[in-house]
């Protein structure tokens, strides 16, 4: 199959596969596999995604896998039960909704917080807040990709977003006593702009029974998936 082959199958659900299809596009995926009923790719940032139409075409791919990826994406539960089957190991399985604006202008940004690039210097302060990803160094990283940025009140660092490695936008944390000020959309609309001053589809994910972040993303019109991805790695990690 060639990118448009590929690109047509994936977009036949494209909430559920928006990850694969933006990662093709930025030019953030290596192939691994294609077939008619499946597709692998592994992102930069050595994440494996994953689609098949059953668990048998997900077990076919999976014999191209790269064993040194630290996780694996599921899109679908065949290829959750498929990555079960042929990676035991990969025992920890978090469910999420994926989410992604359709929309092509740029985004009003509300006036309630001065939004800048996030400083090297402040790391520390992330560590503090996000215990999602324990790494100081892929901040590090993002920071020199210029895919991380924070938020200021009255110049003081209050809150945080950006891309992760495989082009999602996430990591967004306002701190307590800055909530319901309207700062995480302030946020989540900078970085739709962003993505859309890139060339990028801006898209997202949420960790299934947050309703709060779901409500959050209908309210800024984003388009959710009505099936559920998998993030799927080692229990040890």
């Amino acid at each position: 199959m060639n990118e448009r082959e590929i690109l047509a199958y994936l977009e036949r659900e494209p909430a559920l596969r928006i990850d694969m299809i933006e990662a093709i596009r930025r030019g953030r995926a290596e192939i691994l596999y294609t077939a008619p009923d499946a597709v692998l790719l592994k992102t930069r940032g050595r994440l494996m995604l994953l689609c098949a139409d059953t668990v048998e075409a997900g077990v076919k791919a999976l014999e191209h896998r790269d064993p040194q990826c630290r996780g694996i994406v599921a899109h679908n539960e065949a290829s959750r039960d498929a990555v079960t089957a042929v990676m035991p190991s990969f025992s920890h399985i978090s469910p999420c909704w994926q989410a992604y604006y359709a929309g092509k202008e740029l985004r009003p940004v509300p006036d309630v917080c001065e939004i800048r690039p996030f400083r090297k210097e402040d790391i520390p302060f992330l560590m503090e807040h996000y215990d999602v990803i324990r790494s100081p160094e892929y901040f590090a990283e993002r920071i020199d990709e210029n895919e991380l940025f924070a938020g200021y009140r009255d110049g003081t660092l209050c809150a945080f977003i950006g891309f992760h490695d495989d082009g999602s936008g996430g990591m967004l944390e306002v701190l307590p006593e800055f909530r319901r000020l309207g700062i995480g959309s302030a946020l989540e609309a900078f970085l739709h702009n962003e993505a859309l001053k890139r060339g990028w589809t801006p898209y997202g994910q949420i960790f299934v029974g947050n309703e709060p972040s779901r409500k959050l993303q209908q309210s800024l019109g984003l388009v959710i998936s009505d099936g559920e991805i998998y993030w799927m790695h080692e229990e040890t990690e």
